[in-house]
């Protein structure tokens, strides 16, 4: 389709039997229940493939942990039987092993509309049979969960819920089914414990064709965004040179995106932005790996960075499409990695590991995309600051950055897409200037 290549859903890729064991060997079985909101609990990736646990799955525990990352989307496509019923235990080896490795899981109930067409037909199902499905999932496996407790393990779990992924790219699911399953789903997790997040599969045409509206799929559940009953919206951006180009302005932005469908579906509650899948594509005249390195770090901040009415932190969940993936599998324009036994980084995987190893464990204090392009965060020990330098990304592109220091500040460094680039003495309470800057980066000034 236009400005999208297809995918698979699912990584099957493999690694040596010594990798393996190396990560089981360093696990942590350990989880806070209550995730702070630090950016490394916003970030992750996937799949998490239920039926390819084990050395199918190494390489994606690998990615997630070299580059930091708290958060892994775990995919079912066998969560129910040809009768509807559902079948929970097929999470549960995937559960395990994703506690033993220390991420947690974000649940995804996967459907496409093809199944209709099956001998015989799966058709989508009723309000009641999702909302069992809801009930049935958030009981297993929330933190404390049926399952947790089976295990003697406290502390761990999945606390988001999302079913149907992409239903506007085959768009061959009636729109009406669609909007009773969700709203079944959402009650069935609520009735279980109203403090679990639903969210709708991710959507990919305000991207791939500058639709709004999802293909009216966003529309057609508006009213549960409206309500309450979903969270949020889950939007997948993938960036490329001639569909969807970040270079050309912030129209070109989660951001940007996020806003329209908001004002196209009318939604005036302020919902929460989650993004399962985005990348830079390497593709058309995107495929030098600086430039792909370059724009995305100009990426990373704009999902992490989006907003809400009034300034509001809306990011929750902002996760790189493929960390494992070497492009055997999907070919290359969103392949993360250059090697898998063992799992090696290309540029973009290492771009976020070094935002995370900065700015993991910190919080934002301050976000202003729409007009400065500044984002603040803070540590327990430093501080961080964003500026995306890019025309249309602030109101005010040029080679000069003036930042205010900390009154604790003594050492400040300028980071970009390829690392440390320079260091400053700094006194608290004064002014930094940093100069001889390129507009078209993103920079990142690290204060200590």
């Amino acid at each position: 389709m236009p400005g999208r290549l297809f995918r698979s859903k699912s990584f099957i890729g493999s690694v040596a039997a010594a990798v393996l064991a190396a990560i089981v060997s360093t696990a942590t079985g350990s989880h806070a229940q209550e995730q702070p909101d630090s950016l490394r609990w916003k970030v992750g990736g996937g799949n998490l493939v239920t039926h390819l646990t084990g050395a199918p799955t190494a390489n994606l525990y690998t990615a997630l942990r070299t580059v930091g990352a708290k958060l892994g989307r775990m995919d079912s496509y066998g969560w129910r039987d040809d009768k509807h019923k559902p079948t929970p235990h097929d999470f549960d080896a995937a559960m395990m092993e994703a506690y033993r490795k220390g991420i947690t899981p974000i649940i995804l109930l996967e459907y496409e509309g093809s199944y209709q067409e099956l001998n015989p037909p799966q058709l989508i199902g009723s309000y009641d049979e999702w909302f069992i499905m809801g009930a049935t999932y958030a009981r297993r496996f929330q933190p404390g969960g049926e399952w947790a407790r089976e295990h003697g393990i406290s502390g761990f779990g999945a606390s988001i819920f999302t079913a149907i992924n992409e239903p506007d790219v085959q768009a061959s699911i009636p729109k009406k089914d669609y909007h009773d399953a969700l709203a079944g789903f959402a009650d069935g997790v609520h009735s279980v414990n109203s403090m679990l997040k639903v969210v709708p599969g991710g959507f990919a045409t305000c991207n791939s064709n500058g639709d709004p509206t999802l293909g009216g799929y966003g529309t057609a559940i508006a009213d549960l965004l409206q309500s309450g009953q979903l969270d949020g919206i889950d939007l997948h951006t993938y960036y490329n040179a001639r569909w969807f180009p970040l270079t050309k302005g912030r129209f070109f932005s989660a951001q940007g995106c996020f806003d329209r469908v908001k004002q196209a579906l009318g939604i005036t509650r302020d919902i929460n932005f989650y993004a399962t899948e985005f990348n830079i594509a390497r593709d058309g005249d995107w495929t030098a790996p600086d430039l792909i390195a370059s724009l995305f770090l100009t990426a990373i901040w704009d999902h992490l960075g989006v907003v809400g009415s009034q300034g509001r932190p809306a990011t929750v969940l902002a996760f790189p499409w493929n960390f494992a993936d070497t492009g055997r599998i999907e070919g290359p324009a969103y392949a993360m990695a250059t090697h898998e036994n063992p799992w090696a980084p290309d540029g973009r995987s290492k771009v976020m590991q070094m935002v995370l190893s900065l700015a993991g464990d910190m919080k934002f204090t301050k976000l202003d995309p729409l007009h400065q392009g500044v984002f603040e965060l803070v540590g327990d020990q430093s501080a961080l600051f964003v500026w995306q330098n890019r025309s249309d990304w602030t109101d005010r592109p040029g080679p000069n950055w003036t930042i205010k220091m900390p009154d604790w500040a003594k050492t400040a460094e300028l980071w970009g897409w390829d690392g440390l680039r320079r260091t400053f003495e700094v006194k608290g309470g004064q002014a930094l200037t940093v100069r001889e800057l390129t507009i078209g980066e993103t920079y990142m000034v690290r204060v200590r």
